[in-house]
């Protein structure tokens, strides 16, 4: 479970002259346009460059990934390095597609179904960019980073659309394309909070006022989309941050900062279907519940492979029956990741797709203790976040879990290949 799975690209290996008895540095090599293009990529991604500027046709980010990955297949050839896949992650994440394929021909909606599973394949080429690209603690430094300047333009498009009065449900803010759904956007924001935190005490004052401005836009973005599982799943992870700090002084600025957005909400957060009173008498909420028991009775009829990729918002009016007349959509997505994964996928791949999530969950606590503890750390409680957001969300086909989890995979290789000396305390 701790080793990867190596492919090398040539038949041809440099002689190796140099004996190394002790665990070598870090390898700060590596592809390194690829490297570049993969930059590009994630800025074009959270940016929706496509959406904003009519681009659809064109494709500006499928473009950029599908270069990087060419270029890091050409780039690892020239060094002569190997082709990595890290266990057990990459293993799940390739039978989570295989299990999308296999259901796909007997989905509730087989065109559909095409559709996600081809959306599938490029998340795992990515993931798979990931891991084979962020080579050094440099590298991990920038990626993450690039995440949290790119949370920033659903951060203040979500804001701004709030100000223009271009809202959700009367009442809900959000963005464009892959951010449209007020749930989503706070998903992507709270994954960045300790990310962003992380990243502000290891630099300097001018860099850590900038993310700590950062970090005010995230949250006023997250209060704007009024999403009450994003807000619980924020405050968890704002709990965790605090119990496992060490310093007394952060642990009661935290302490207060919950406080204090507390009464923010008592006084200030509402929505047109509700807030957290009357909760039974809330449409949006029996909305969820209902799809919550259709997606059950989709796994339990199809229990190996589920309805299809994606097909449980086209399958939902048939197995909802009569909880539909509820007043809810005819068409709704389950509302809980792991349930949609039950549902869609069936046993074949919810398996694979639950491993990948809590394995990694469960590496990036373990690489807490190590030289990267810090970043580690940080990404552990990302990673919290998107679990308690999975609550709440059908999330399963988003870019976040399959980056987070690639992320994690490349720390811990950078982790394994430094020198015992170098490690440092959290």
């Amino acid at each position: 479970m701790e080793r990867s799975i190596e492919y090398p690209l040539t038949g041809v290996r440099r002689q190796q002259w140099i004996r190394q008895a002790e665990p070598v540095a870090v390898d700060t090599g590596g592809p390194k346009t690829a490297f570049k293009l993969l930059i590009l990529f994630l800025l074009v991604l959270y940016s929706n460059v496509s959406v904003i500027f009519k681009l659809d046709a064109f494709r500006p980010a499928l473009l950029i990934a599908v270069a990087a990955l060419t270029m890091m297949v050409i780039e690892l050839g020239q060094l002569r390095q190997s082709f990595k896949l890290m266990w057990p992650q990459s293993a799940m994440v390739l039978a989570f597609f295989g299990a999308c394929i296999i259901s796909t021909p007997t989905a509730f909606w087989v065109g559909h179904a095409v559709d996600q599973t081809i959306d599938v394949g490029k998340i795992v080429l990515v993931y798979i960019l990931l891991e084979n690209v962020i080579t050094s603690e440099d590298r991990l430094r920038k990626v993450l980073f690039t995440l949290v300047i790119g949370g920033i333009f659903p951060a203040v498009g979500t804001i701004d659309h709030y100000k223009e009065g271009i809202l959700v449900e009367h009442s809900r803010a959000a963005w464009r394309g892959i951010f449209g759904n007020p749930n989503e956007v706070a998903y992507a924001l709270i994954i960045l909070v300790p990310i962003a935190l992380t990243l502000a005490s290891k630099s300097g004052w001018f860099v850590r006022v900038g993310l700590w401005l950062i970090l005010a836009v995230y949250m006023l973005a997250i209060f704007l989309t009024f999403s009450r599982g994003g807000l619980l799943a924020l405050f968890a992870v704002v709990a965790l941050m605090g119990w496992k700090q060490k310093s007394a002084l952060i642990r009661i600025g935290l302490a207060a900062g919950m406080v204090g957005g507390l009464v923010v909400i008592a006084m200030f957060w509402t929505r047109s279907s509700g807030g957290f009173s009357n909760i039974k008498q809330d449409g949006s909420v029996q909305e969820r519940m209902v799809t919550l028991e259709a997606g059950m009775r989709m796994f339990l009829r199809n229990p190996l492979l589920g309805v299809g990729p994606g097909d449980s918002s086209v399958a939902y009016a048939l197995y909802a029956g009569r909880d539909a007349d509820c007043g809810c959509h005819d068409q709704l997505v389950v509302h809980n990741a792991y349930i949609q994964a039950l549902a869609e996928v069936g046993i074949l791949g919810s398996v694979p797709f639950l491993l990948f999530i809590f394995v990694s969950l469960y590496q990036a606590w373990k690489l807490g203790s190590g030289p990267l503890g810090p970043y580690a750390t940080a990404l552990e409680l990302a990673m919290w976040g998107l679990v308690l957001c999975f609550i709440s969300g059908g999330f399963i086909y988003t870019w976040w879990p399959y980056i987070l989890v690639g992320v994690i995979a490349a720390t811990r290789r950078i982790s394994d290949s430094m020198p015992a000396e170098g490690a440092h305390a959290v």
